[in-house]
């Protein structure tokens, strides 16, 4: 596809990259707030609006993967937040190597706390299966995923500027809906361009 304005993708899109961008933000800001000084309405009323924000786009961005899942595919300007990609091939191996890596050390750090009985039980029986799944699912987002080849899932890396990808484990169904869509969606418009390109064929 050629390349369009970034004001003319979805606003949902450009909606869900900037209040992605906007609670990361919030949340340096948070670091340089004297709380202490802060009287408890304030602290409640300032989580709030963090909350608010991140909240927002999350559920946009479930919108968008759903709605959109194919916009990935779609070519934009250098306005696009998120145009900018790795070219050190380097550097994108030792992303590769470090990512999962730390993944699965966080895991064995919970499994061992579990099975020694150190901290929270509960907690840890719910962050288990969260890691192990982030785990995996890092394993095929270094070494299987193709944006071509997985436009949903490069949707989602997208409208969330890769931050998303700590909530996978916890999205899944709305990844696995979009997808599901997506290959519908380009199913069709396949159909609809063969139909068009037998039909003077069959005038002939």
């Amino acid at each position: 596809m050629s390349d369009i304005p970034y004001d003319r993708l979805p606003a949902s899109y450009r909606l869900s990259q900037s209040t992605m961008l906007a609670s990361v933000g919030v949340l340096f800001f948070a670091k340089h707030v004297p709380f202490q000084l802060l009287a408890p309405a304030l602290k409640i009323a300032f989580w709030g609006i963090v909350s608010g924000i991140a909240g927002l786009a999350v559920i946009t961005a479930c919108y968008v993967v759903i709605r959109y899942p194919y916009i990935s595919l779609v070519s934009t300007t250098n306005e696009d937040i998120f145009s900018q990609q790795f070219v050190s091939k380097r550097l994108l191996w030792v992303a590769k190597v470090i990512f999962p890596l730390g993944i699965l050390f966080g895991c064995l750090g919970i499994t061992a706390a579990f099975l020694n009985g150190d901290g929270n039980s509960k907690i840890q029986v719910i962050t288990l299966p969260y890691f192990y799944i982030q785990f995996v699912f890092s394993l095929f987002l270094c070494f299987r995923y193709d944006p071509i080849a997985h436009p949903t899932i490069a949707t989602f890396i997208r409208s969330t500027l890769g931050i998303g990808l700590t909530l996978t484990p916890v999205l899944l169904p709305v990844l696995f809906i979009g997808s599901f869509r997506c290959k519908q969606l380009l199913g069709t418009q396949s159909h609809a361009s063969n139909i068009k390109s037998e039909a003077p064929r069959k005038l002939d």
